[in-house]
């Protein structure tokens, strides 16, 4: 029963890093060839390649995600956060308590933008 999973896992593997998918001109997620948003115009790539560029699964034909991405994810040091806290400060003259992700390193309310 072990090797049967251990199979398994590889023959899913070997499937999800060898599926093409689509990526269109303008876009940022790639898609499978079912999508409604893949057009005449999208170029066709292997799964890999989609999560090399930075694109992302698309939310509406839920492609499979690549297994190098998700070791990506857990490779990052303990305590280690995507968001930092927000570089404006309130009118009081403190500093801003929300957290944010935003390159820019300033909240939605304090974005000088």
């Amino acid at each position: 029963m072990k090797y049967f999973k251990i199979l398994c896992f590889l023959l899913f593997t070997y499937g999800v890093k060898s599926q093409n998918v689509y990526k269109t001109p303008s876009g940022a997620k790639y898609h499978l060839a079912s999508c409604r948003m893949v057009n005449n115009v999208s170029q066709v790539i292997p799964i890999a390649s989609a999560v090399e560029i930075g694109l992302e699964p698309c939310k509406i034909c839920k492609p499979p995600i690549s297994i190098r991405s998700n070791l990506a994810s857990q490779n990052r040091a303990k305590g280690e956060s995507s968001t930092v806290q927000c570089r404006g400060t309130t009118k009081a003259g403190t500093r801003c308590k929300h957290r944010t992700s935003i390159a820019n390193g300033y909240c939605f309310q304090h974005n000088p933008d």
